[in-house]
């Protein structure tokens, strides 16, 4: 009897520390996969980026980042993991504010698609046109700057219509931000895609503007942007300075066309941000041209509410159509 128990307990031994080893294993092969999460799990800044095209992180299904209110993602990528991205948006329940530098191969088809309820600030950067679409729009969303695509692609004809209209739906995901900033870069692709037929997203909640001037399209979008905001109260509107290409190209008479485009076209009626909030416009690197006086005298002539009008212009400019005591004698609508 008593060699029978010796035999059962050691066999019994042997089962429980075969048993430890396997739990051991597991536990280690699971550390390992998942030790980026447990490192990062309770931060509340987090910064991930990718290399060779895929994203060395995993998250458990059950994984939660209770106190992540600051991420910033650099993704380079082929094509984009939005499984991943899903399964981290939901997992940051408290998400304030995104950064996304995005850079890709080619401008792909497949869509960047998230949801975070809580988001207060986005920023989405990368010089392809990849689509981003923000499903159920954050009525929390305060600032927005969206850097999407290069002017460049649209100038040279290196993208169809159908590809630079992926900026309106990451446009439209923004609608409900408080404070804008759209570059010239993305500006050229919106304006490239967008006609006067289509419809133009409205900005509720709007108050300040940043807005580049593609040196091809020029005052296109604008227009747009004071009818559709009738809460706007600060408006800055900038030229890059990083266009010699194309100035010498106008000083040679080689962009005609490109010219013609830059005529001022405004609004049927006069935008209510005009007649009741506008307080101030800022425009700076302009060239000295009459298209843009006309800019300038149209919204000092309707801007009755405005307070205070800073405007500069590029120093090596091809033109002295306008100059300082011209916009002096302007008309204006305020007091």
């Amino acid at each position: 009897m008593a060699t029978r128990r010796k035999k059962y307990r050691k066999r019994n031994t042997y089962y429980f520390r075969y048993r430890r080893r396997l739990i051991l294993e597991m536990y280690r092969k699971y550390n390992q996969r998942y030790k980026d999460y447990f490192r990062y799990q309770l931060r509340k800044t987090l910064h991930l980026g990718t290399r060779n095209d895929f994203i060395r992180f995993h998250i458990p299904s059950y994984g939660r980042f209770p106190n992540l209110k600051v991420l910033n993602l650099k993704l380079h990528l082929t094509l984009p993991n939005c499984v991943f991205l899903n399964r981290l948006f939901r997992s940051c329940p408290l998400l304030e504010d995104l950064y996304m530098d995005s850079t890709c191969v080619d401008n792909f088809d497949q869509t960047f698609r998230f949801c975070i309820p809580n988001l207060e600030s986005l920023s989405i950067t990368g010089p392809s046109l990849s689509c981003f679409r923000v499903h159920d729009i954050p009525p929390t969303l305060i600032q927005a700057n969206l850097s999407i695509g290069k002017s460049s692609y649209v100038h040279d004809f290196q993208v169809s219509k159908d590809e630079a209209s992926r900026v309106m739906e990451a446009l439209k995901g923004v609608r409900n931000a408080v404070d804008l900033t759209l570059p010239f870069g993305t500006t050229s692709a919106l304006s490239y895609c967008f006609d006067d037929g289509d419809d133009f997203p409205t900005f509720p909640y709007l108050l300040d503007l940043q807005l580049g001037i593609d040196y091809y399209f020029g005052w296109k979008l604008l227009p747009y942007f004071l009818e559709n905001s009738p809460l706007l109260r600060w408006i800055s509107l900038y030229r890059e300075e990083s266009e010699s290409k194309y100035t010498t190209a106008m000083a040679e008479g080689k962009h005609k066309e490109a010219d013609d485009t830059y005529g001022w076209k405004p609004p049927k009626q006069v935008p209510e941000c005009l007649m009741d909030k506008l307080k101030e416009i800022e425009e700076r690197n302009l060239w000295r041209r009459k298209a843009k006086g006309e800019v300038v005298k149209y919204l000092l002539e309707n801007g009755k509410t405005l307070a205070k009008t800073k405007i500069s212009f590029e120093e090596d400019g091809i033109s002295d159509e306008i100059d300082e005591e011209t916009i002096e004698n302007f008309p204006r609508a305020s007091e």
